[in-house]
């Protein structure tokens, strides 16, 4: 993928291992509530394939809205970024989340950035899916704005 002015960008990806159900994975990732209790309480939209999601950050003026490409249920859902309040490095990006059961409570997520600066987004990713795996294996995400522990 090209980012702006035809740039290549590798983006960011990263496989971990949760030790959660592949289907509570799914439902974290792949639903509105889901979202809400690791990456941002502020989520609006559809996640049914072809809807769009909006993404704001309590204190923020940041908004960020996801074109849902595919939710195929137990093991993949992808997002093409259509607006992102701040500028255009994550316009036309694309997420992908894909679950790979390993035992009845434990998958494996391949998660990745596509197409847009690894700089940008290594650190936030880091964060917020480590916020996904407390969340289903601890039921204790730590979405944005939430206190810290």
């Amino acid at each position: 993928m090209t980012g702006p002015a035809g740039r290549a960008t590798p983006g960011y990806s990263c496989r971990r291992s949760v030790d959660a159900s592949r289907d509570a994975v799914f439902a974290a990732v792949a639903t509105t509530e889901g979202l809400r209790q690791w990456w941002t309480g502020v989520v609006s939209g559809s996640a049914e394939p072809g809807g769009h999601l909006t993404f704001g950050f309590a204190g923020l003026d940041e908004q960020i809205v996801m074109r849902v490409e595919c939710r195929r249920r137990p093991d993949l859902v992808t997002w093409t970024c259509t607006a992102h309040s701040r500028g255009d490095e994550w316009t036309g990006s694309t997420i992908r989340f894909e679950l790979t059961a390993v035992e009845p409570d434990a998958c494996r997520l391949d998660f990745q950035h596509a197409g847009i600066a690894p700089e940008l987004v290594t650190a936030g990713w880091e964060h917020f899916l480590g916020s996904l795996a407390g969340y289903v294996e601890h039921g204790t995400g730590r979405p944005y704005g939430a206190p810290a522990p």
